[in-house]
């Protein structure tokens, strides 16, 4: 299945019916209930919910369903300057410059609480994003560093279904802090991927709860640090009910006992407060942003130091590349994680994805000649590269994803990531062959095939896109054949 993205305010009668539940659930939480538990073992939901895959949210219910889910945040302050732990939003000083925050911080009396967030629907699970801004990543040490403006969030992945009112049931969540991203279980069964498991998630009603640390913010899943601030400082931040105002801390002091709201802003929202994706191409010296995926900050240690969710790339997550949290989600859960949750159905095919700018379908691939030493046959990979990724490397694809060591000259060999004797060593909940990611400004995207070998690999041939190509039939690049499609969006 091909990459596709609905209009977003085309409302189904399941996707009304499901805006109506939600709604309702919310509507008795502000009321005073308290929302369901998310049980320690989600093992029936997931086997029992495959007749509801089907049920899609799209427009308010989106907003609906991000609210249900929205976290509940133990931030720890310190005393020293309680102000630069303060969340908001990038235009809290009434302006989009980003090299003026620092010094709003000390200008304006308060700091009202946003967190952007964003969707991303696949046919099996929705992929809810969270986001914390900190104008200031600070510190009050000889021996440290801080720069202006900071971003961490949080990905958490939720198995579409009837549970919990039709809002589904978390499976796992995902936090970034200083370029690392962790891995928190929300169901039995999950285990290590490619990166280690961090620890089980822990909720507060249906909002999962997460720590943030004072200074350089980072965002972890609960634990002894979210009974106990460290040093005794630290506040809580909750979701607000839809229409509510945003509060601004009066004070950080207190032991978590001080309880703020934040209103959530969609991170491509084109009116009103703009999401940051919604900038994402405001990129000059005077602009929000120095360089697609970095904000401007001037002065201090570092310049243009907060990085995007578009442009996140953990170092260690293995055949992950940059981008995927935001672009490629279903990506993302996959590799990092095993088990049950993920073996009973897991789709990489998208409904709604509105952050992806390339969408790459691999049919096959094979040898027309044999590269090794001494005339063996060729161990063929493919390399993906697409140039303007924010952070690390261009590549999308390589032999980590996908490779076929002999490979008999002539013939086809189906594409699937983890197939054969891929180097990454994964094994996947679906038999994917679409590869999502986004560039700034659409670039061409090359494709090479290799053999693959202890010294040098060997070129076998390219070919190029400058954007939306089909491919399907095969092209012939010298040494080599493969079969793609590439969809490119605007």
């Amino acid at each position: 299945m091909r990459f596709f993205r609905p209009r977003p305010h085309s409302v189904s009668a399941t996707s009304a019916a499901l805006a109506a539940a939600i709604a309702a659930a919310l509507a008795a939480t502000a009321g005073g209930c308290t929302l369901e538990e998310p049980a320690d073992d989600n093992g029936s939901a997931l086997a029992d919910d495959s007749a509801a895959l089907s049920v899609s949210a799209t427009a308010g219910s989106y907003d609906a369903l991000a609210r249900y889910w929205a976290p509940r945040l133990y931030h720890d302050t310190d005393s020293t300057e309680y102000r630069s732990d303060y969340i908001t939003k990038i235009n809290f000083d009434g302006d989009y410059n980003s090299k003026n925050n620092w010094e709003s911080m000390d200008a304006f009396s308060t700091v009202p609480a946003y967190l952007y967030y964003s969707v991303v629907e696949s046919e099996t699970h929705y992929f809810l994003g969270y986001y914390t801004f900190h104008p200031r990543d600070w510190c009050d040490s000889a021996f440290c560093t801080e720069h202006e403006n900071d971003l961490e969030g949080v990905l958490l992945a939720v198995r579409k279904g009837s549970a919990n009112g039709g809002k589904g049931t978390a499976i796992a969540a995902f936090t970034e802090a200083h370029g690392h991203i962790y891995q928190y279980a929300a169901a039995s069964g999950l285990s290590s991927g490619s990166d280690d498991l961090d620890g089980t998630l822990s909720f507060s009603g249906s909002h999962p709860r997460f720590y943030i640390e004072a200074k350089g913010h980072g965002v972890y899943g609960c634990d002894s640090r979210c009974d106990n601030a460290p040093g005794g400082d630290g506040i809580v931040y909750a979701v607000a009910a839809a229409g509510e105002p945003a509060q601004s801390p009066s004070s950080g002091s207190g032991n978590f006992t001080r309880v703020y709201s934040y209103q959530l802003i969609p991170l491509d929202q084109t009116s009103g407060d703009q999401g940051l994706w919604t900038r994402r191409d405001d990129v000059c010296d005077t602009c929000t942003f120095g360089s697609w995926g970095r904000m401007r900050g001037d002065g201090l240690d570092s310049q243009n130091a907060a990085t995007m969710p578009w442009s996140w790339d953990d170092g260690d997550d293995g055949e992950v590349f940059s981008g995927a949290l935001l672009c490629d989600p279903a990506q993302l859960v996959d590799t990092q994680l095993n088990g049950t949750p993920l073996d009973s159905g897991f789709s990489h095919s998208y409904v709604f994805n509105p952050y992806a700018t390339h969408a790459l379908t691999i049919y096959a691939l094979r040898s027309d000649k044999n590269r090794d030493s001494f005339g063996n046959a060729s161990d063929i990979y493919l390399k993906v590269t697409a140039p303007g990724a924010p952070e690390g490397s261009d590549v999308v694809l390589d032999a980590r994803s996908f490779k076929k060591n002999s490979a008999s000259a002539g013939t086809w060999y189906t594409w699937r990531r983890g197939a054969y004797d891929a180097e990454g060593q994964r094994r996947y909940g679906d038999t994917v062959q679409t590869h999502h990611f986004c560039r700034r400004g659409r670039p061409s995207v090359k494709l090479e095939v290799y053999d693959s070998d202890d010294n040098a690999d060997d070129f076998m041939g390219s070919t190029t896109c400058s954007g939306t190509c089909d491919r399907s039939a095969g092209i012939d690049l010298g040494d080599a054949r493969i079969k793609f499609h590439l969809d490119v969006f605007n």
